[in-house]
């Protein structure tokens, strides 16, 4: 009797070198496409934040300025220019912060695009607040709170607006025109201090002087609280010359039972400027701002990406004809004494901060025209 034995013989192979190396490089391919698929679309995205981005910083560099704008030129009820009086010891023309006598005005860059000269723009620099060292500046109430003209950018504009804070706390009592202290109806939107400058007006006048000491006064016979605001004479340009009157005429603010629109409020003084801001972008540079100054403190960079300001003034040279519009737009030196103001003009050039083409930022002008209410 005869036995088979069956045997089976099953026998495994790997890959060979070629399958591998095929593989290898097919899946190398697939990985490359996904690389650079998510570059694309990073980059993408990159570009697009960048724009979006651009165009945020422009519309709050016109909505900053705007504002400033739009009240420009305030100084009360609705006083004339030639009765606006001064009781500092200093001029109108050496009180940069606070002169009255100029609701706005421009500097514009006339230099040969690189340097930061003060009379490198028209008019000069030399009356602006300015520093004029690490810690000391000029033409500042506080030291150390001036323009750092170093870091200005060149072929960019500088604008100014002056206007008093709204809405004013109004007077308590009929206000004569030697009054020292002044009483106002604390209602609460004006926080004022000692060091403050002030105006004081109704709709036929109105007067600038220093706020020496602040009290709490005794109610207003409506019950209403109210706070007493000292103006005490000194030596400086920035003090309260000794008996000068609020009124050179004599008319007294408000009277025995209301306050006639005499109101007090602080002056402000707005600086708006392109300068190098400070921080940095991506790639190590400091990428250009919109700064301002206000009042009389030190600057604060406002918004980054602000490449460049341009501005100029729209002007009625016909103010009598019963037409408020501009006929004409120049630059701020070219604003004859008789010409009125009426519209500002603005191209603010915003800038992408960390997206580059090539070793620049991608760039976009936009132009607002401003009408002016009080000028």
């Amino acid at each position: 009797m005869f036995s088979v034995k069956v045997s089976s013989k099953s026998s495994q192979r790997g890959f060979s070198l070629i399958e591998l190396i095929l593989a290898l490089g097919l899946g190398l391919i697939v990985t490359a496409g996904v690389v650079q698929l998510f570059v694309g679309n990073n980059q993408t995205y990159s570009v697009l934040t960048g724009q979006s981005r651009l165009q945020e910083s422009a519309r709050y560099a016109m909505d900053f300025i705007t504002r400033s704008a739009r009240s420009t030129g305030y100084f009360g009820c609705d006083p004339d220019n030639d009765k606006i009086y001064n009781t500092l010891n200093g001029p109108w023309a050496n009180l940069f912060e606070m002169d009255l006598t100029s609701p706005i005005q421009a500097f514009n860059y006339t230099g040969d695009g690189v340097s930061t000269d003060l009379n490198d723009w028209t008019p000069a620099l030399n009356v602006l607040p300015r520093m004029t060292g690490a810690s000391s500046s000029i033409n500042t109430v506080e030291d150390g709170t001036g323009i750092d003209i170093s870091e200005l950018v060149p072929n960019t504009d500088i604008l100014v607006f002056r206007r008093v804070e709204i809405p004013g706390a109004p007077v308590s009592e009929i206000t004569q025109s030697g009054a020292d202290p002044i009483t106002v109806i604390n209602e609460g939107d004006i926080d004022f201090e000692a060091d403050d400058f002030a105006v004081i007006s109704n709709c036929e006048q109105a007067a600038l002087f220093r706020i020496t000491a602040v009290a709490d006064g005794a109610p207003a016979s409506s019950g209403e609280a109210t706070l007493v605001l000292n103006r005490a004479s000194g030596v400086g340009i920035y003090e309260n010359a000794a008996g000068v009157s609020l009124s050179d005429q004599g008319i007294p603010y408000g009277n025995a039972i209301d306050s006639q629109a005499s109101t007090v409020g602080r002056v402000i003084t707005d600086i708006y400027y392109v300068a190098n801001g400070a921080g940095e972008n991506n790639f190590g540079q400091a990428p250009r701002s919109l700064w301002r100054r206000s009042g009389t403190g030190a600057p604060q960079e406002l918004i980054e990406g602000v490449w460049d300001l341009q501005v100029s003034f729209g002007i009625d040279t016909t103010p009598n004809d019963n037409n408020r519009s501009a006929n004409r737009y120049v630059d701020f030196n070219s604003v004859a004494a008789n010409d009125v103001v009426r519209a500002l003009r603005l191209e603010v050039t915003t800038s992408t901060i960390d997206v580059l083409v090539g070793d620049e930022p991608t760039r976009r002008t936009f132009v607002q025209t401003i009408s002016l209410r009080n000028t």
